[in-house]
C-alpha cells in the first residue's frame, strides 16, 4: 500500500498518504487503546432484485448502491455484537470500523481466513464470490486464533483485467486514477472528468466483479443473496420520470438519496456523471 501512494496511483485520496493514517494502518496507534487481535465480518449485498432491475436500467449503477448506506447498516449491526462483546468481557475494548478507518481491511479479511484477495484486487470468497461488504471489530482481546490460509483460486483467468475498459487493473494490482469507480465518487471535480467516457455508468462501476466465476458461476449456483430490506433497490430505480431527467435540483437529490451510499457525492458530482451518460441513456 505504500507503494501505491509513492506511485499516486491513490489518486486523491489524500486521506491513504497522511501521517496519522499511515500510523493507524501500520502500526494501530491512535485507536484509544492497542488492539492485538481482530474481527473481520463479511455481509452479502447481491440480490435477485438487484440482478433483474440492473438488466432494465439503461444507465447503470453499482450494486451495493442501490439500496441504504452500508456504512449505517453495518454499523448498527456491529454494535449489537459490540454490546454482546462488552457484556461477556467487559475488561477488554471493541472498536469497529466501516470504511471509518484507516486500517487495510482487505489484507485483515485475507488474513481471517475470509477469501483470497483477487486480482481485481477484491476479496473473493469461495462459496459466496465477492458482492460483499467488509466491517471489523478490533480488540485488545487476545483470541489467538488459529492461522487461516486461504488458497488464491484466480488461476490463469483474467477475465476482469481484459474486461476493464480503461485498464485500471493490472494482476493484483489497481490504479484508482483510471477506475470508473474511482472517476464517478472520489473525483470530486464538478467539470472536467480525466476520463470523460464513463462507458454509461453513473455511478461506481462492477465490470470487474460481473465477468468473475466465483460471482458468475459459484455464487450464482449457490443462490447467494441478501434478504435484508435495507439493501434491496429503492423503488425509484424504476421510475421512468426519474431517467428522463435532465438534471437533479438540491432537493431532488437529497429527498432520493438520503442515507444512500450516493447522498455522499452531492448533487453537483451527480449530476456532472449524468450528464456525462446522457448519450447512452437515448
Amino acid at each position: 500500500m505504500e507503494d501505491w501512494i509513492k506511485s499516486g496511483k491513490h489518486g486523491t485520496m489524500d486521506w491513504f498518504a497522511k501521517d496519522r493514517a499511515k500510523e493507524i494502518r501500520n502500526e494501530f496507534k491512535h485507536l484509544g487503546f492497542e488492539p492485538v487481535s481482530v474481527v473481520v465480518l463479511g455481509y452479502v449485498y447481491r440480490s435477485n432484485q438487484s440482478e433483474t432491475l440492473l438488466q432494465s436500467l439503461p444507465s447503470k449503477i453499482s450494486r451495493y448502491a442501490l439500496g441504504d448506506d452500508y456504512h449505517l447498516v453495518l454499523r448498527e449491526k456491529g454494535q449489537h455484537i459490540i454490546k454482546i462483546l462488552k457484556e461477556r468481557y467487559p475488561s477488554f475494548k471493541f472498536r469497529q470500523s466501516v470504511d471509518s478507518l484507516p486500517i487495510a481491511e482487505k489484507v485483515l479479511a485475507k488474513q481471517a481466513g475470509i477469501g483470497w484477495q483477487g486480482k481485481n484486487t477484491n476479496i473473493i470468497h469461495p462459496k459466496l464470490g465477492s458482492y460483499f461488504f467488509i466491517s471489523t471489530i478490533l480488540t485488545d482481546m487476545d483470541l489467538n486464533p488459529e492461522e487461516s490460509k486461504m488458497t488464491d483460486h484466480c488461476g490463469s483467468c483474467r477475465r476482469c483485467l481484459d474486461i476493464c475498459p480503461t485498464n485500471a487493473l493490472e494482476e493484483y494490482k489497481l490504479d484508482a486514477r483510471k477506475c470508473i469507480s474511482y472517476q464517478t465518487i472520489e473525483d470530486r471535480k464538478k467539470v472536467n472528468l480525466e476520463n470523460p467516457d464513463l462507458h454509461n455508468w453513473v455511478y461506481g462501476c462492477d465490470l470487474c466483479q460481473e465477468v468473475c466465476p466465483w460471482n458468475l458461476n459459484v455464487a450464482m449456483r449457490n443462490g447467494v443473496e441478501t434478504d435484508d430490506p435495507a439493501l434491496l433497490p429503492r423503488k425509484f430505480w424504476k421510475d421512468n420520470s426519474f431517467w428522463d431527467k435532465k438534471e437533479f435540483l438540491e432537493t431532488e437529490f437529497e429527498s432520493l438519496f438520503k442515507n444512500s451510499p450516493i447522498e455522499r457525492i452531492g448533487v453537483d458530482v451527480w449530476n456532472r456523471n449524468w450528464n456525462g451518460i446522457v448519450e447512452p441513456r437515448k
